[in-house]
């Protein structure tokens, strides 16, 4: 089985640099799309503060996948594992390359679920299954409401500005200060679910720090057109109100993640831009809404038929 636990180590790897690249498009876009920063110090900022949110903050995460699932069938156990982190990232690089926001817990935990079911000798936490999949639901509505509260906290703290440069370098600081943590959020949530299933290769010492760097070097490696059109995108909300979206989502996804439940970075983002947009409930909310939904409905299944797939092929492979 250790040509397996390598395997899953390997793969962890490889995700956290195209996690990395893809879900920190926000962070460095807002940083380019108001020229906050400039384009060498906005990747560098955002490479260190992922990497600190891997190497450190993803502890609290480290049993969201080790411990999730366990028994005596060893084989199998790892089999399970590595064909739904195998599955599920590939679905979520595809889905999110097609425009539909995709979470790796929401593909991986049904994934893992469901061979659990028709596979026999393993246990699996049900508890903590289902409390995951009702936060999916519920973390978006708390992003919203988050993100309004911030929305109310900082334009009180804005207005109390009547000097222009002062004003500006205040507007300056809450977007670097929101950009740094979503790119922390990202490698403490969406990189902790991977490193946690590297676990089952190395202990978290060794793991963490290396998909930290993984994860630094796929956002230097990430599309920096990408970037700046997720930026325009948040930022066309107004300077206040898209640093509100991001810090208020943000705060949700931390709290999950300190509690050791991995949820949708993605979606708990757009929970935001979605609470900030409901001033004026307009097209662009309801089609925000609409991907959400699709990306709810889609990726687990897409997810759980892979992860079947490739579980039967590697049963078959290594004859078990």
């Amino acid at each position: 089985m250790e040509i397996l636990s390598l395997l899953i180590f390997v793969i962890g790897i490889i995700s956290s640099f195209i996690v990395g690249g893809n879900n920190s498009a926000t962070a460095i876009g807002i940083l380019l799309s108001t020229n906050a920063l400039k384009k060498r110090q906005s990747y560098l900022v955002s490479a260190i503060s992922i990497f600190l949110g891997t190497s450190l903050g993803s502890y609290t995460l480290r049993d969201s996948v080790y411990g999730l699932v366990h028994g005596n069938v060893q084989n199998i156990l790892y089999a399970l594992i590595f064909s739904a982190v195998f599955a599920s990232v590939v679905s979520f690089y595809y889905l999110n390359k097609s425009g539909i926001p995709s979470s790796l817990s929401q593909m991986i935990y049904p994934s893992l679920a469901v061979m659990v079911v028709i596979s026999k000798g393993l246990l699996f936490n049900w508890e903590k299954f289902w409390f995951t999949v009702a936060s999916w639901g519920f973390s978006p509505l708390l992003a919203i409401l988050a993100s309004l509260a911030m929305f109310v906290i900082l334009t009180k703290l804005t207005k109390r500005e009547f000097n222009l440069i002062r004003e500006i370098r205040v507007y300056k600081m809450l977007i670097i200060s929101s950009a740094i943590f979503t790119a922390f959020v990202t490698g403490a949530n969406a990189i902790g679910i991977l490193v946690s299933a590297g676990l089952l290769f190395a202990p978290f010492y060794v793991v963490s720090p290396i998909y930290a760097i993984a994860s630094a070097l796929g956002i230097y490696y990430s599309s920096k057109k990408a970037s700046i059109v997720v930026g325009f995108r948040v930022t066309r909300l107004g300077y206040v109100s898209a640093t509100s979206a991001l810090l208020g989502s943000d705060i949700i996804s931390e709290i999950f993640a300190v509690l050791g439940i991995p949820i949708s970075i993605t979606q708990t983002a757009m929970g935001g831009v979605i609470g900030l947009s409901l001033r004026n409930f307009g097209h662009d909310v309801k089609r925000q809404v609409y991907q959400v939904a699709r990306g709810w409905a889609t990726s687990p299944i897409i997810a759980i038929i892979s992860s079947l797939a490739a579980f039967g092929i590697i049963k078959s492979i290594l004859g078990f």
